[in-house]
């Protein structure tokens, strides 16, 4: 044997071995889409049962909200009254504080 028929054997078993790889990877890769596959196939029903939630979700805020409102309307009248309660204790306590003061002062001046 020639040392180009050697050459040339050498260059087919590194071609062999070059094809089992990349056989071997192409192998690996077409289970890896075979795995993508399956996960895309279940991806729509997925999806549809969160779009479904996400409708129960809103619909259930919504009546929530709804629920507060409504319930803010009711308690506003009260919050009105303790406005005012407090606003006449205020207009109240205002001169008693100013004559407080008042007679403070006398007492100091007459000391």
């Amino acid at each position: 044997m020639t040392l180009v028929g050697i050459g040339v054997l050498l260059i087919g078993i590194a071609f062999l071995v070059l094809a089992v790889y990349l056989s071997w990877t192409l192998n690996n890769l077409a289970h890896v889409l075979r795995g993508v596959e399956k996960t895309v196939e279940h991806l729509p029903n997925q999806l549809n049962d969160i779009f479904k939630e996400t409708g129960n979700l809103i619909n259930h805020t919504n009546s929530t909200l709804s629920d507060v409102n409504e319930k803010l309307r009711t308690l506003s009248p009260l919050f009105y009254i303790v406005e005012d309660v407090g606003e006449m204790s205020r207009k109240l306590t205002t001169p008693l504080a100013n004559f407080n003061v008042s007679r403070k002062k006398k007492t100091e001046e007459e000391n």
